[in-house]
């Protein structure tokens, strides 16, 4: 499965991750033919969607260090099922929900 899309990657414009740093939960995950362990940051229902926030634990070629990944998901019991988010708008409210979260926990930290 090739998942790197432009439509998949949004960045931490600040550099700084409030949600889950430890990323605990990690999932395995296919870019240009690599595998890629990544952490879940974030998870979160929109418009009777499910999403998740995937930081790359490791450095991959063609990603800057502060990009997030983006999917819609699904589970099968204890399985995550990754879906693409090919429609522009959908991702742009994805990315709009997923930063108003960061915004909130960096609020909460206060």
């Amino acid at each position: 499965m090739n998942d790197k899309s432009v439509n998949n990657k949004t960045n931490v414009s600040d550099g700084s991750l409030y949600l889950d740093q430890e990323a605990e939960d990690t999932i395995t995950i296919y870019l240009d033919d690599c595998e890629v362990e990544c952490g879940i940051i974030a998870s979160f229902p929109l418009d009777d969607k499910d999403y998740v926030a995937l930081l790359p634990l490791e450095e991959v070629e063609g990603l800057s260090e502060d990009e997030i990944l983006l999917y819609a998901y699904t589970k099968d019991g204890d399985e995550l099922n990754l879906i693409e988010i090919t429609d522009e708008d959908e991702f742009d409210r994805v990315a709009d929900t997923f930063d108003e979260m960061l915004d909130d926990a960096a609020f909460n930290d206060l």
